[in-house]
């Protein structure tokens, strides 16, 4: 992993030795699951803004097209 920082903003590399669009869903997802379960009191107060950012995840063949 790498980050490249440039004036205005930051870049975070991450090598896969895998489909990097895939891996970057599930990286998401699989962040938002944790988040979802690490408090079960925090759940109700955070589930809403988690399930937000869930679906402002795009699909995978929408992701494809956001390739260079």
């Amino acid at each position: 992993m790498a980050v490249i920082f440039h004036p205005d903003k930051f870049v975070i590399e991450v090598q896969t030795g895998h489909n990097p669009i895939e891996d970057w869903l599930d990286t998401q997802n699989e962040m938002l699951e944790l988040l979802k379960s690490e408090d079960e009191s925090m759940a109700g107060k955070r589930c809403q803004c988690l399930e937000l950012l869930r679906n402002m995840l795009p699909d995978l063949e929408t992701a494809k097209k956001m390739t260079k």
